[in-house]
């Protein structure tokens, strides 16, 4: 068995502590050390630098975390030297081109290609020229991507370099059945010339020691000073004493399961694993939404390096690839087959199948959407909500991050528009939680409300709202933890935002509370959901407060199948309380904003029970303001459709 301690971004910007967490690796006999390098100007768009704000909360977050803890390449090489001192191997993640340099370094003796960067073909190319051990972790990938790479590594890999693909989840941490540990069988099939590993963001460690079932000869891990410091990785990291029981079960199974072969549920039994069954899975891989949002915003998508004319055969290396993630792979390039323009491309432009083939796309005319008697609209941000004004909706949906809100865009145009502002759900890149009895949060929250207030009176007399109840405002109310808790008092939990409502309800705007999803996901991994998720208590609730909510029907499928309940009756229950609506599908208890007719909802039930609300939507597809709202548009036609049955069945 090999292991990799992985430090990343754990050593916060210190030396100090990377030294620190290179000595604690050595101590329980990791076999590598492993550092993230990247080049910040390199692997981000120039328009994101340029202004971040104008983008997810998800980015902004990530990038700000990446600048503050981002060493040097002078820290790296102390580093480096200081892991060779204490007799520990070094390993790198470059995540660009330039970073990638630092690798020919000596002391340098593998280079891992991490989840966001498998489909960057590009960067495992020149990878290989440097004849090191090469490791790649498939987080982020499906299974035909996993084929596409495998032709790949046979093509590129000229220099016979050792390769290691790992089994991992790109959420920081998994629901334990995303894991789907059985998928390393699958990969053993696949690459029967390389080793196979497992790389883990699970909470604790018994996903890790069931991997070694399944045939996993690698694991990495993140490792910690403590899991409750400030960082995207920490709370889904090892401290020095877990690695170290990691390592020493790993070790005993490892010898163990090649003399005395068990069956799974005897193996579970007998290292005492029965608490990790839910994450073996299936053989076959699924993305979870999770691990793709979470693509979106650490993986590459192709730029062009240059402006380029009608007719130029476009090769990869005409291509640069930069976060965040919003057009096509280096994976998904390789395969086309017409690389010809036929139209020209500005420099830093993201490349799209489009730019291609003249014959992709629908042009997407709103008048001749019928949405019976409701008025629809798109989501955009503060920075990009013109393209969708353009394309004539009834209203837009603003969704805002707490940065934006601070230091917002001004508006010179009036649009005969609604206007919807969909409030942050993080300020100061901490949760907004109108259920807290901790005074730091609830000052924070407030603080939130009142840049938002601010905000709401600059730009609302910009487009047109019900001059009665001011704009529509959409906030979650909070109610979550990181863990479960089954002592949690709700009662205390809907005292305290009945409290709190009553002060940041205003005459100035319409607030409207929004149901939530019983596993919602925040900074990269899955939190618990503790109020606003079944339609009896938000009922009782709204009555009482005098309230209405915005009904999100993916977190309603998703809460209904948690608890068992029948969608339709659920939301029955609610119906009176709903004065707006957010339209996407839903699979399972996690599987949120899917498109139209992907889930396993019986959208034209859920429209004949809402004909007659006088209500607005939006169909809050996930990703569906890329490529100019295709998703959203998508879902448009797909919705016009089941309206138009409805109403011939009413007109008959």
């Amino acid at each position: 068995m090999m292991f990799i301690s992985e430090i990343g971004i754990n050593h916060n910007g210190s030396l100090s502590i990377a030294k620190k967490l290179i000595r604690h690796s050595k101590e329980i006999n990791c076999d590598y050390v492993k550092f993230q390098v990247r080049n910040i100007k390199e692997i981000y768009h120039p328009d994101f630098l340029k202004d971040s704000t104008n983008s997810e909360n998800g980015n902004q977050y990530i990038f700000n975390e990446i600048k503050k803890t981002n060493l040097k390449k002078d820290n790296f090489i102390n580093l480096f030297k200081y892991a060779k001192k204490n007799k520990i191997k070094v390993m790198v993640t470059p995540f660009d081109l330039k970073s990638l340099k630092i690798c020919k370094r000596k002391e340098v003796d593998a280079i891992k290609i991490g989840s966001p960067d498998f489909d960057n073909i590009q960067l495992i190319i020149n990878a290989f020229k440097l004849k090191k051990p090469l490791f790649l972790s498939t987080g982020m990938a499906d299974d035909n991507e996993i084929d596409l790479m495998k032709i790949n590594l046979i093509k590129y890999n000229i220099y016979n370099v050792p390769v290691t693909i790992f089994h991992c989840v790109s959420s920081y941490p998994p629901n334990e059945d995303e894991i789907n540990l059985k998928y390393i069988k699958n990969l053993i099939q696949k690459f029967p010339n390389y080793k196979i590993g497992y790389s883990g963001h699970e909470r604790g460690f018994t996903p890790s020691l069931i991997s070694m079932y399944f045939g996993s000869e690698v694991i990495e891990r993140h490792i910690t000073l403590n899991k409750k410091l400030n960082g995207p990785d920490h709370n889904s990291s090892l401290t020095k004493n877990e690695f170290k029981e990691l390592i020493d079960r790993s070790k005993l199974i490892f010898h163990e399961q090649r003399k005395n072969l068990l069956s799974i549920n005897s193996f579970l039994k007998k290292y005492k694993l029965i608490s990790g069954k839910s994450a073996i899975g299936k053989f076959k891989k699924s993305v979870s939404l999770n691990s793709k949002f979470n693509k979106k915003i650490l993986g590459k998508s192709a730029v062009y390096k240059n402006k380029f004319k009608e007719n130029k055969i476009i090769n990869i290396k005409d291509l640069k690839f930069v976060s965040p993630g919003k057009g096509i792979s280096g994976l998904e390039f390789n395969n086309f087959k017409n690389r010809k323009l036929f139209k020209g491309v500005n420099k830093n432009q993201y490349v799209s199948i489009e730019d291609f083939d003249k014959n992709t796309g629908k042009k997407f005319e709103r008048n001749k959407i019928y949405t019976m008697n409701k008025k629809w609209g798109l989501i955009g941000r503060l920075g990009d909500y013109e393209q969708f004004i353009d394309d004539k909706a009834d209203l837009i949906e603003i969704h805002l991050t707490w940065r934006e809100l601070i230091n917002p865009r001004i508006i010179k145009k009036k649009y005969n528009t609604e206007l919807i502002i969909h409030a942050p759900e993080y300020f100061n890149d901490q949760l907004v939680d109108f259920t807290s009895d901790n005074k730091k949060i609830l000052n924070n929250s407030f603080e939130m409300i009142e840049y938002l207030k601010k905000l709401v009176d600059e730009i609302k007399n910009n487009f047109i709202y019900d001059e009665r109840k001011g704009p529509k405002v959409i906030l979650h109310p909070g109610g979550h933890s990181e863990k479960s808790d089954f002592n949690l008092n709700k009662i205390t939990k809907y005292k305290n935002l009945f409290k709190n409502i009553k002060k940041i309800q205003s005459k100035n705007y319409n607030l409207l509370l929004e149901n939530m999803p019983p596993y919602p996901w925040y900074y990269g991994g899955k939190f618990y959901q503790h109020i606003f998720t079944d339609t009896k208590e938000i009922k009782k609730f709204c009555n009482e407060a005098e309230i209405n909510i915005c009904y999100d029907t993916s977190h309603a499928k998703l809460s209904s199948n948690m608890l068992g309940k029948n969608f339709k009756n659920f939301t029955k229950d609610i119906l009176p309380n709903i004065e707006y609506l957010h339209i996407s599908d839903a699979a399972k208890v996690y599987q949120e904003g899917l498109q139209i007719g992907k889930g396993e909802i019986d959208f034209k039930m859920f429209f004949e029970l809402v004909k007659n609300l006088n209500v607005n939507f939006v169909p809050e597809i996930w990703n569906g303001h890329l490529d100019n709202g295709r998703g959203f548009k998508f879902a448009m036609y797909e919705i016009e459709k089941i309206m138009k049955k409805i109403s011939v069945k009413g007109h008959c």
